[in-house]
């Protein structure tokens, strides 16, 4: 008696002062051993009554904070992570560490279906009540470990059940691989394509309007239309950084966002990584449909270049290869226009593989790993899979998978990589202005063909201008041809 008087003096109680008992209980003196079981049984009354409603109803009674789960001040709000806390100071003894999981996840399982999933009928009357044994006492360690194991199994059942049936856990997050990694092709296209036809404006030009309608538009011209509304209404096409000065279309991002109860349970770090690998796939897709845009006019400039030089040469029969200045030029534009076009080739390319290795190589194997971890994305087949997976597990397992995801991608995570992010931003630059000096190239053949300065005769001011582009955009595409043999 003095030895738990004195637990009870030091301020202990509850878990704590059960488990100074439980120590005498083992005494080997048949008086003390009798004793210390009659006392353990009266002193439990309080913990086990605290403990029943906590593993049956998901509610935490405990006035005197005596129990070993405690409500974290300032958190109601945080119904799955952050709401609750166990003290491991005030767990008896008898749980084990295992134990002490399990009623930890049926209680906040309990109060996350009644609370946050509107499901407080199942609780009460489906719920783990039913798998009390009559006659058994909760009290006893041995009964409490049965019934523990039992509510758990049918606890994270039911809350995988709801969140997958009732609120489409796995539709979004299948929608958040299909569009915010790119992996639905043709939204991709029909979005990259309103961006590179947009004005160039920029800062508080660019209004809210401005980017949903262009998410509009790219859904309406997509196979995206047909998909749930719950999804699309989840997709928001914002910037980089909330900064009126440094808004183009170039810093656009998307964004997912979750309603409760799938907010509480989807952690927000997981979110921010989508986003992030989403701005990284936005400028590989966009770099990459630029380059196709000017492959494409490489080949029909090429092809018109040729035909106005057949016609010249038949409007004026008596020219000869004497005129060098004129056939110069000439040969300068075909040389550049010709090694632009091999540039331009292998960079599309390489551009291309990159991307194929993010989607064959990195997101779906990663994605292959969530699924054989979590079990099927239908929680209605019946596999005849018996693992039992809670939220936690399936946090982790999810986390893991965008986490692999996004150190490969953006880098910075536990492998210390660079990430494509980092490694590419020098062949990205060197693409643009490559891009640029190409579109420069052809603006200029453009504009000297339609003065008429490709006539026969000596070389006009605008012939030594294209002189000069052509040379920069030669420049550019061996400079591009370089960086693309290093970043590969």
């Amino acid at each position: 008696m003095a030895t738990a008087i004195a637990k009870v003096q030091e301020g202990k109680g509850g878990g704590d002062i059960l488990s100074t008992i439980s120590t005498l209980v083992d005494d080997g003196d048949p008086f003390i051993h009798s004793f210390a079981q009659r006392l353990l049984k009266t002193a439990s009354v309080p913990f086990n009554d605290i403990l029943v409603r906590w593993v049956t109803d998901g509610e935490l009674a405990d006035p005197y904070r005596e129990f070993f789960i405690r409500e974290r001040e300032g958190r109601r709000d945080m119904f799955w992570s952050e709401k609750y806390i166990v003290a491991s100071d005030m767990i008896p003894v008898h749980i084990n560490r295992e134990m002490t999981r399990k009623i930890f996840q049926i209680g906040r399982s309990l109060n996350f279906l009644r609370v946050a999933c509107d499901d407080a009928e199942w609780v009460a009357n489906d719920g783990p009540r039913t798998q009390i044994v009559e006659g058994s006492d909760l009290s006893d360690p041995s009964h409490l470990e049965s019934f523990v194991y039992r509510s758990s199994s049918m606890v994270n059942a039911r809350l995988m059940s709801v969140l997958k049936e009732k609120f489409g856990l796995m539709g979004h997050i299948l929608a958040m691989r299909r569009y915010l990694l790119f992996e639905q092709g043709d939204f991709a296209l029909a979005l990259m394509e309103i961006l590179d036809n947009q004005s160039d404006r920029t800062g508080k030009n660019i209004m809210a309007h401005d980017l949903s309608a262009v998410l509009s538009g790219a859904v309406r011209s997509s196979n995206a239309q047909y998909e749930s509304q719950d999804h699309l209404s989840a997709m928001l096409l914002t910037f980089k950084e909330d900064n009126a000065k440094q808004r183009t279309w170039d810093e656009v991002s998307l964004m997912y966002t979750l309603t409760a109860p799938l907010s509480y349970v989807v952690p927000k770090q997981a979110l921010r990584q989508y986003v992030e690998v989403s701005q990284f796939m936005i400028r590989l897709k966009r770099v990459e449909h630029k380059l196709q845009s000017i492959w494409r006019r490489q080949m029909t400039e090429a092809r018109s270049y040729l035909r106005s030089e057949e016609l010249q040469r038949r409007k004026a029969p008596g020219a000869n290869g004497g005129d060098l200045g004129g056939r110069g030029s000439e040969d300068i534009m075909r040389q550049a226009m010709r090694q632009s076009a091999i540039a331009c080739s292998e960079m599309v390319q390489f551009f291309h593989q990159v991307q194929r290795y993010i989607s064959l190589n990195v997101i779906e194997g990663a994605w292959g790993e969530f699924l054989e971890t979590t079990g099927p994305i239908d929680a209605a087949d019946k596999t005849g899979d018996t693992r039992e997976i809670d939220i936690d597990k399936w946090n982790e397992a999810h986390s893991k998978y965008i986490g692999v995801v996004h150190e490969v991608v953006c880098g910075g995570g536990s492998g210390g990589g660079m990430g494509f992010q980092r490694n590419l931003a020098g062949i990205f630059d060197t693409a643009f202005q490559f891009i640029n000096a190409v579109k420069e190239m052809y603006s200029e053949r453009t504009l000297s063909s339609r003065r008429g300065t490709s006539s026969l005769g000596s070389p006009s001011p605008s012939d030594h201008s294209l002189q000069y582009r052509s040379a920069a955009s030669g420049d550019s595409a061996s400079a591009a041809k370089h960086a693309s043999s290093v970043g590969a």
